[in-house]
């Protein structure tokens, strides 16, 4: 089943959205969030609290090419909440490569023709242990999206 998509995915923010929707739409996934990785620890009275397990996307960057080749680079991050016990941990770490790998697979297995995003492949993947404050576990992708965006002056907030 293809992800509702209401136009071409061009910007950062449709980008953002798209993953919102991607993570969501899977059984496993509680919450979706972005930002700085800095902000995965943010625990705060004025904040509903986190929902495991999660999604993260942190933006790194991203490149403008000729022809309307725009790339957007983040690190995507599933996680869940760490247990001390390490049969527990092995499980913990499965499933949420599950989850990144789930997320990956919808991206490359979808038509151009429907969501106009690509991930360069291959992904790199590395699993982290009892980090930040939170004490969780999952996997962190850095992921290259790669979306049309035509260069010309006829959309260019210009007089």
């Amino acid at each position: 089943m293809p992800l509702a998509n209401s136009g071409p995915i061009r910007s950062y923010k449709e980008v953002v959205q798209y993953f919102n929707t991607l993570a969501m739409s899977h059984m496993g996934v509680e919450q979706f969030s972005t930002g700085m990785i800095s902000d995965i620890d943010v625990q705060t009275n004025l904040q509903t609290p986190t929902k495991y397990p999660l999604v993260f996307l942190v933006h790194r960057g991203g490149t403008i090419q000729s022809k309307g080749k725009t790339t957007f680079s983040f690190t995507l991050m599933v996680m869940d909440i760490a247990k001390n016990q390490e049969p527990l941990e092995v499980n913990r770490l499965s499933d949420c490569h599950d989850i990144l790998q789930d997320l990956i697979s919808r991206i490359m297995l979808t038509s151009w023709e429907t969501v106009e995003i690509v991930l360069d492949m291959p992904v790199v993947t590395t699993p982290f242990v009892e980090r930040f404050n939170n004490n969780l576990s999952g996997w962190a992708a850095e992921i290259n999206v790669i979306v049309k965006s035509p260069l010309n002056l006829c959309e260019a907030a210009f007089n």
